[in-house]
């Protein structure tokens, strides 16, 4: 039986834990009422029409549903009901596809909680609480009270149908999302990417696979680029990056103590001239009365910090001579790359068609020598690519990728430490009997013991995960990972074991451990028996945890308290340059799926596994999943943007697939528990289940994972008469019920066996025949339609090429020059026209051009079809129904209908960003109403009129530019090769010592400016337009 003592501090801790975080959620749910009307930018800068980086489709537009919102200020949380009532093709279109996935795994989550809570509860609780061991506290509701061993088979049963009910929902939310995949990936916008119909293989063997052999091999290959080895380009970039913005922070720190003198000197009646002596006031020197120098570091410890030594130069002088040294070494290297670099194991195959990208990948590795590459990807931009990695051949990314494994299980060793002290800390009154020195805990009042045992370990352990995304992140871009969105699964995989190891494992182990270790050092035979009945017992942690996450994280989302403090403190302290402060108004903070994921996994690891164990637990759970799934859908729609990378909802099924641990782990508990209490039947029941988890998820896996990145060929309609909408692009009525599974398996049969029919051909002498199409008709490679057309007509006018204008492109030199110069074009800009005169430059397209504008021209991108069911009598037995009937109820038609309008737009050309897309009304945006623009930053920082006083209209029109398209262009060509020379970006005085280190620094070749840039009457430097080097 507990002693009195022990259930005092169960009881203590949670009352404690709970008043406290009631506390805090109130606070800030107070300080977010409190301030979200009056800080825009802090709160909703997605509504604000002067961010200058927020693509178009993600600012939230003025529509009647969100003019009703800011109607109703009289109600605080209006914005609840409405966004929470909003369809899908809403929620993708404004949170992304991304977003949506995520915001979905917290509905399937909380709904699952949810269900737990009406099963279990009634059940299980009696069970628990009558005729037991008499415990107190939350202990007499859980296992660990039941001393009837007989009364475990409720749990066995009851496992099965909560474990078989989530077995089910990940089978049904994996057929959903290959759909949405599939469905999204058919659009128009997704199959006029030039990424879509890119192929890209690593580490090829050049002996084996080339240009003509990948030409012979597939059809309709327009481009063949070899990957090279760039490294030390980029490390000139990247050289002259740090040093450049080394430079203008210095120019800046000088023109700023400058003014920032003749300010003091205004205020005390002191005039300038006097003060000056006769020393000219363009001169920096005339007020800070030297020049700014550093010391070199020898080349052989240059990266190691706090080591000084070297030659002492003029710091402007040395950064001005390094530039233009770097300016003209990288401009040699970009001009002349095709011969100054070495051919690296990459290729990247690009393709008429998304269809035809789609038969190579599917079967290239069918068709070459195994050991003919690496990896294959599809479906990747060029500013997807980690560069760096791209080049690495395969023995050096073996190398690196075990070396980063390693260092990260040596982190989860050494992490386990501080965890086991936190674990230890949450029953640290069990102690003081063996450990006399903490005594005095049991002496505290019972309101200070719950704070020590119930929140003090729930912070620890939440600063100590804090730590770790940072360093798995870094050792996933240093193990080789070909592209950003590689990096974000990497850590979401290893966060998320870091989170399983050391949040539950080692804390329950060590929570379980102390409560029992008195007892085992006086008994030894009993610590079988003594630890099934402490076990349970760490969920009083898990309880405690959930509160601190279900109360404080959600308010602490919705308060914003990072951006907060660095819009309203230390912003304002630590940006001191016109591009310091541009760059904190305009760029919004971007979610890491990789981060974020991994801890609403962890939430579903802890209730699955305690749900049967201490069922008390789903409460708690389901209230913090939905306070949870609140403060991001609010998040997501008015705060941050889009994240960097397209996952395309990747991290969603890595997200199911987790699930399976946290069934394997609670099976396992539920065993271990049982093998302690020596209940032989109850561990064969449990173990059944174990067994047919493990086959769920073999099967799982064989059934989806094959086809995350295909799309069924037969879904293509190749037949379309030019007509650019999906009702015309997509077969619909020919996407398989089984997603294209049998399809494919048969496909690749039917590779290998021609393969080898080739081969024995090849050995005989007789000649090689390439597969017609009446051949791949009959290995539903393709509609068998397709068999009876002609050649000449399989094409439609979508995939045609499309020849760009002379008048929006330039050819130049260098690297857009000699037998790639149709490849490859420069962008004009303004500074490279705004001293010539002539006629406007004819924009006229050819017809298939104008076709596309005119089509994107007729979409209404505020259009937002409501996909949902009517919950009458009628739709609430269909949709019982058809809960287990995923084949019917998530069919491509109706997934389709849940995409928002925007993928119905055409990418013209690949993604190019075009300056005569105007998509008048497309996004409803008033760019010109200073009614949007935040209060806070209005005055201070921002103007929407340059020095001449005429309007800045100098604002992107295109969806595509910096969005689904950014970097997709008609050719992988490796970015920095396009990096232009670097703008210092300065604060103009009335001084004009500006306009002297303009002029300086002309001497040195480098460009230095101070456009729309003044000083307020307080001496702060502001901004009053774009930087100079900013391209909308």
């Amino acid at each position: 039986m507990a002693s009195s003592s022990d259930a005092g501090s169960s009881t203590s801790a949670f009352v404690s834990t709970l008043i406290f975080n009631l506390i805090i959620f109130t606070i800030f749910i107070i300080l977010f009422i409190q301030l979200r009307p009056k800080n825009k930018r802090v709160y909703q800068p997605r509504t604000l029409s002067d961010i200058k980086t927020m693509k178009p489709y993600e600012r939230l537009t003025a529509t009647s549903d969100f003019e009703s919102d800011k109607k109703s200020a009289s109600s605080y949380f209006s914005w609840v009901p409405m966004l929470l009532s909003k369809p899908h093709s809403f929620l993708i279109q404004h949170c992304s596809l991304d977003g949506y996935f995520f915001l979905r795994y917290i509905s399937l989550m909380f709904f699952i909680s949810l269900i737990g809570c009406f099963i279990l509860l009634p059940i299980l609780l009696p069970v628990n609480a009558t005729n037991g061991s008499n415990l107190t506290g939350f202990s007499l509701l859980g296992m660990s009270n039941v001393t009837n061993h007989n009364r475990f088979y409720a749990h066995i049963f009851l496992s099965w149908i909560f474990f078989g009910l989530i077995l089910w929902l990940v089978y049904r939310e994996l057929y959903y999302y290959l759909t949405m995949r599939h469905a999204v990936q058919l659009s128009p916008l997704m199959q006029s990417l030039t990424s879509s119909k890119t192929v890209i293989l690593t580490d090829c063997d050049k002996s084996m696979i080339d240009e003509d052999v990948v030409k012979r091999e597939f059809d309709n290959v327009t481009k063949v680029t070899v990957g090279k080895d760039f490294s030390e380009l980029e490390k000139n970039c990247q050289e002259r990056d740090k040093i450049s913005m080394k430079l203008e922070n210095l120019l800046n720190k000088q023109i700023n103590k400058s003014v920032s003198k003749v300010t003091k000197w205004s205020k005390k009646g002191k005039s300038l001239d006097d003060e000056l002596s006769g020393k000219p006031k363009e001169d920096f020197q005339s007020y800070t009365n030297k020049r700014p120098h550093h010391k070199l570091k020898p080349k052989w410890y240059n990266k190691i910090p706090l080591i000084g030594g070297g030659e002492k130069v003029d710091s402007i002088d040395y950064y001005l001579k390094r530039i233009d040294e770097l300016n003209k070494e990288i401009s040699y290297q970009q001009e002349n790359w095709k011969n100054e670099f070495d051919d690296m194991g990459s290729l990247f195959i690009q393709f008429e068609t998304q269809y035809d990208a789609q038969k190579c990948y599917q079967n290239i590795d069918l068709v070459m020598e195994k050991s003919a590459f690496g990896s294959k990807y599809i479906g990747y931009a060029p500013n997807d690519l980690i560069w760096e990695n791209v080049s690495m051949n395969k023995t050096v990314r073996l190398g690196k990728e075990k070396t980063a494994t390693t260092m990260i299980v040596l982190l989860l060793i050494f992490w386990s430490i501080p965890v086991a002290v936190v674990g230890c800390i949450s029953n640290i009154n069990f102690l003081t009997n063996k450990v006399h020195f903490l005594r005095f805990i049991n002496n505290c009042p019972k309101v200070i013991l719950g704070l020590i045992t119930g929140l003090l370990p729930t912070i620890m352990l939440s600063i100590l995960m804090m730590l770790v995304p940072v360093f798995i992140k870094f050792l996933g871009k240093k193990s080789g990972l070909l592209s950003h969105q590689e990096i974000e699964l990497y850590c979401q995989k290893w966060y998320f074991a870091f989170q399983v190891i050391e949040v539950f494992l080692v804390t329950t182990m060590t929570s379980a451990a102390t409560s029992s270790v008195t007892a085992i050092i006086n008994k030894p035979s009993s610590a079988m028996t003594l630890l099934s009945e402490n076990l349970p017992k760490a969920s009083n942690f898990y309880i405690a945890y959930f509160m601190l996450l279900g109360l404080t994280f959600p308010s602490g989302q919705l308060l914003q308290i990072v951006s907060l403090i660095l819009s309203k403190v230390l912003g304002r302290i630590l940006d001191s340059t016109p591009r310091q402060k541009w760059n904190r108004y305009n760029n919004l903070s971007k979610p890491s799926w990789g981060v974020v994921t991994p801890v609403i996994e962890l939430l579903a690891v802890l209730f699955v596994c305690y749900a049967i164990i201490q069922p008390m637990i789903l409460i708690f759970s389901t209230f913090a999943l939905g306070l949870y799934y609140i403060a991001y859908i609010y998040t997501f729609n008015y705060v941050v943007g889009f994240a960097e990378n397209n996952l395309k909802g990747r991290a969603y099924v890595k997200s199911l697939f987790h699930t399976f641990t946290a069934l394997y782990l609670a099976e396992v508990c539920l065993i271990g528990l049982f093998v302690m209490g020596k209940n032989w039947g109850a561990v064969v029941l449990e173990a059944v289940t174990l067994v047919a988890t493990a086959g769920c998820h073999i099967f799982y896996k064989k059934r989806f994972l094959c086809l995350v990145d295909i799309v069924p060929l037969n879904a293509f309609n190749l037949q379309n008469q030019g007509d650019l909408s999906s009702q015309a692009l997509i077969n619909f009525n020919e996407y398989p019920i089984d997603q294209g599974f049998k399809d494919f398996q048969q496909g690749r049969k039917l590779v290998k066996e021609k393969k080898a029919e080739m081969k024995e051909e090849t050995a005989n002498g007789e000649p090689i025949r390439p597969a017609n199409e009446d051949d791949l008709a009959k290995a539903d490679l393709i509609p068998r339609q397709r068999a009876v057309e002609e050649e000449g007509n399989k094409r439609n006018s979508m995939h045609q090429e499309v020849q760009l204008p002379e008048s929006t492109f330039v050819e130049g030199e260098g690297i857009f020059s000699d037998d790639h110069a149709n490849d490859n074009f420069s962008k004009l800009h303004y500074y490279d026209v705004k001293d010539k005169k002539g006629d406007a430059p004819d924009i006229s397209l050819n017809p298939e051009m104008d076709k596309m504008i005119a089509h994107n021209r007729n979409l209404d991108l505020e259009k937002y079809p409501s996909n949902k069911e009517k919950m009458n009598k009628a739709g609430l037995i269909r949709m019982i129904k058809t809960f287990f009937k995923p084949t019917e109820t998530y069919t491509l038609p109706k997934v389709y209908a849940r995409l928002p309008e925007f993928y119905e737009l055409v990418a013209l050309d690949g993604g190019i960003p075009r300056p005569d897309l105007n998509l008048k009304n497309s996004f409803g945006i008033n760019y010109n109403d200073d009614k949007s623009t935040s209060e806070e930053f209005k005055n201070e920082n921002t103007s929407n009129e340059s020095f001449d006083g005429k309007k800045n209209n100098n604002v992107q029109s295109d969806p595509f530019k910096n969005g689904l398209g950014a970097g997709d262009f008609d050719g992988y060509l490796y970015p920095r090769l396009s990096d232009k020379e670097p703008i210092i970006w300065i604060c103009r005085d009335d001084m004009k010592i500006s306009e002297a280190q303009i002029t300086y620094a002309k001497g040195f070749g480098v460009d230095v400016r101070d456009d729309d840039t003044k000083y307020d009457e307080k001496g702060k430097s502001m901004y009053c337009n774009d930087p100079p080097d900013f391209e909308n």
